[in-house]
């Protein structure tokens, strides 16, 4: 080897070093580095397909805006010629005036360009993914699977297999859809339905009609399963949340569609979701970040189900999935509707995990463009993992500048 060239036979002798052996003589690693030479950060937004989201007799919120909100896309260049691609979760316009958590588009830029120039000149076999150190954690997951993506690229591996093996080459996903009435879930049914999925996925706020939704899901499209998050909506006023939300759980119950309801609770009041698993026949599910919180739900039977994307990190999901299944819960990987960078990564994850047997939120086809050269492949209701090395995808450079901010 000349230089920095990094031969395909010296990287595969250096693979078993992420296993935890040590680097044979002469693997890449000793005296090649795959030194990060170059971050460039690209900002995009990308809008959402017509129909999707929100139905047009609903105020206009958060959901209906969040396609506005740019993303950034990370190329991580190295002297052996390989590129690692990542994707940060979405920020929002500078000029909104939206009640979230997001940072705004420049706060996030600043911090994900702290983190560019933190990574600069350091090689990719030197860094601990395990617990990539980085100076803004909030943008922390495009560069963590921009490096994993560029480390499978030079192994010859699949992420998953970086992840630690593959449990399953398809992932079930499900179809998704904002707060809509039902006229527009009978359509969005049927759609799906066309489209070869099998489960929707809706939003619903305190007070929205979404039985009658649900109902008119199961009259268009009889065969789907409903899930119906209400991102911990209930209660609306002080009281005994359980009790408010019970009523309309039941009416959910007597449906007969319902795959599950997510979050119908502030997720702290494990009390209040227990009585719910107990008294519903619908299995309740809980959004979890943290494996802490997992344990905690288990402890007091608070739920049968677990939806985690662990802020993004491809190895804190992975915790969090075993620690479920060490509860005998399933997961799925739940996602801020994402382009097919992160989607891909979130694949590889739901691969590397046998308990994500749940529908997944894998939804970059509802967007104009995934900004992948070719998009995730879907077959009967379920997403097939890429088995390419790294993530086993590559950018459309071309809507790369298309939907350049």
């Amino acid at each position: 080897m000349k230089g920095n060239a990094v031969s395909r036979k010296g990287l595969l002798l250096g693979a078993g070093a992420l296993g935890g052996l040590a680097l044979p003589a002469g693997a890449a690693g000793k005296t090649e580095r795959i030194t990060i030479t170059k971050v460039e950060l690209r900002r995009v937004v990308v809008p959402m397909q017509e129909g999707v989201i929100n139905s047009l007799q609903f105020t206009p919120d958060l959901l209906t805006d969040f396609p506005k909100g740019p993303k950034i896309i990370v190329l991580l260049r190295t002297d052996s010629g390989i590129t690692g691609i990542g994707e940060t979760f979405r920020a929002i316009p500078d000029d909104a005036n939206w009640n979230t958590t997001l940072p705004k588009s420049a706060v996030q830029l600043a911090a994900a360009q702290r983190n560019a120039e933190y990574l600069r000149g350091k090689s990719l076999l030197d860094l601990d993914l395990s617990r990539l150190d980085l100076p803004d954690a909030g943008t922390r997951q495009a560069f963590e699977i921009a490096c994993y993506d560029a480390i499978g690229k030079g192994f010859g591996w699949p992420v998953h297999r970086l992840l630690g093996g593959l449990a399953q080459e398809r992932v079930l996903v499900h179809y998704w859809c904002g707060r809509q009435v039902a006229v527009d879930a009978a359509r969005t049914a049927r759609k799906l339905t066309s489209l070869g999925f099998k489960g929707l996925k809706m939003k619903a706020s305190w007070g929205d009609p979404i039985i009658e939704a649900v109902r008119a899901v199961a009259l268009a499209a009889p065969q789907v399963r409903v899930t119906v998050d209400f991102n911990s909506g209930y209660p609306r006023d002080p009281g005994p949340s359980a009790e408010e939300f019970l009523p309309i759980g039941q009416a959910l119950d007597e449906i007969g569609n319902m795959q599950t309801i997510e979050d119908p609770l502030p997720v702290h009041d494990l009390i209040g979701f227990r009585r719910l698993s107990k008294q519903l026949k619908t299995p309740i599910t809980l959004t979890a970040r943290t494996p802490r919180e997992i344990v905690d739900a288990a402890r007091v039977d608070a739920c049968r189900y677990i939806n985690t994307d662990a802020n993004g990190s491809l190895r804190n999901f992975g915790l969090n999935a075993a620690t479920a299944a060490g509860a005998g819960m399933p997961v799925w990987h739940g996602s801020g509707h994402e382009l097919g960078i992160l989607d891909a990564a979130y694949l590889h994850n739901c691969a590397a995990a046998p308990n994500c047997t749940l529908p997944s939120d894998i939804l970059s086809h509802q967007r104009v463009h995934s900004l992948l050269a070719v998009p995730i492949k879907f077959e009967d209701s379920h997403a097939v993992v890429p088995r390419g090395a790294g993530l086993g995808v590559e950018l459309d450079t071309d809507a790369l500048e298309r939907f350049a901010v």
